[in-house]
């Protein structure tokens, strides 16, 4: 914003805190934020595009966020020893958003129809599990051009940076050669289930009365596109078999823990969702640095949830509560009035 601006940022990322919260477009937040400050002096949707409009470079986008993410995470290791563990462990997934606009816009890549579409806007996220709490710490947009694998070993080279990474768990999308060879690389025990390829329906036919095996040097590929990993079929609960791939060594009686550890991964949705629902502005913009703009700025609200409720929990308890003390609702409305608290009254 130029200084003589008649808007400040802290103006437009008051409105665009509202507009996450309720999950609303810009022109119609404006006008519910007006109504709940009537006092306060509030930007048309249409001045908060036309400032949105002006992001046109996604790397500045990018390394923007980067720097916000890592403060957010730096403040987390320094006050909490949750973060300061010697390893900890992370979910790394692939974030997929319907996109309903044109099949031949840039930005959007096909998939599986899902929702009504084909199309997405995908996102490679990767996440701290820790305490039954997901922390993403790095968010990396998906253009229809790139090679996921040299964007999964970015992630894994930044996380790698701030982290010593304990275990990694991967959905059955990352079950392939180039992945599993990556993650050996970089020497990181990984955890993923086994797409159900006709080896692997082999082996399960053959171990059908076993509740659970182990296959060593298990191979995926072919020719010179081969990696060697370690198949795991196991019961579950309901006695009905699944298949892992991992890296870890584990007994085969104590196989079955493989869902304990793997379990720590499965709160990965639920958090898209509260972010779909709690935190995300919508927008019909074309514009992708606006769509890859507000997909951050919820990551990092999302975040800020997260710490709010660990502090309090550590506060209030003594320990981090398994559900939310605070809940996204509140906490949007707490983050606006705790701004207002600090702003100096002589501007």
């Amino acid at each position: 914003m130029r200084h003589n601006a008649k808007f400040t940022t802290r103006d437009l990322l008051d409105i665009l805190v509202h507009v996450a919260q309720n999950n609303d477009f810009c022109n119609n937040g404006s006008l519910t934020f007006k109504e709940i400050y009537p006092d306060k002096d509030v930007p048309h949707g249409n001045t908060l595009m036309y400032h949105f409009n002006k992001l046109e470079d996604i790397e500045s986008i990018r390394e923007m966020y980067r720097k916000i993410f890592d403060i957010i995470f730096n403040f987390a290791k320094k006050n909490y020893v949750l973060m300061r563990r010697r390893k900890l462990d992370i979910a790394i997934d692939v974030h997929n958003i319907p996109y309903y606009g044109d099949k031949n816009d840039f930005f959007a890549r096909g998939g599986k129809n899902e929702r009504g579409t084909s199309y997405f806007l995908q996102f490679l996220t990767c996440s701290i599990v820790v305490a039954g709490k997901r922390f993403t710490i790095d968010a990396i947009p998906i253009l229809p051009l790139d090679d996921i694998e040299e964007l999964l070993e970015e992630i894994i080279t930044r996380t790698k940076s701030k982290i010593r990474i304990n275990h990694a768990y991967l959905d059955r999308g990352f079950d392939k050669p180039k992945f599993i060879n990556l993650l050996k690389r970089h020497r990181i025990k990984y955890i993923m289930p086994k797409i159900r390829s006709e080896t692997v329906k082999q082996y399960m036919d053959k171990y059908v009365d076993c509740k659970a095996k182990i296959v060593e040097d298990f191979e995926i590929g072919t020719g010179e596109n081969i990696a060697v990993t370690r198949l795991v079929l196991v019961d579950d609960e309901e006695e009905v078999k699944r298949c892992f791939i991992t890296n870890l060594r584990i007994p085969e009686q104590l196989a079955h823990y493989l869902y304990n550890f793997y379990s720590k991964r499965w709160g990965i949705e639920t958090r898209y969702r509260n972010m779909d629902k709690d935190f995300k502005p919508r927008t019909t913009s074309k514009n992708y640095c606006i769509r890859l703009f507000y997909f951050l700025f919820s990551v990092c609200l999302y975040n800020l949830w997260v710490l709010v409720n660990i502090c309090v929990g550590l506060i209030v308890y003594g320990r981090v509560p398994e559900k939310p003390i605070v809940t996204a609702k509140l906490f949007a409305i707490v983050l606006h009035k705790v701004q207002v608290e600090f702003v100096d009254p002589g501007g």
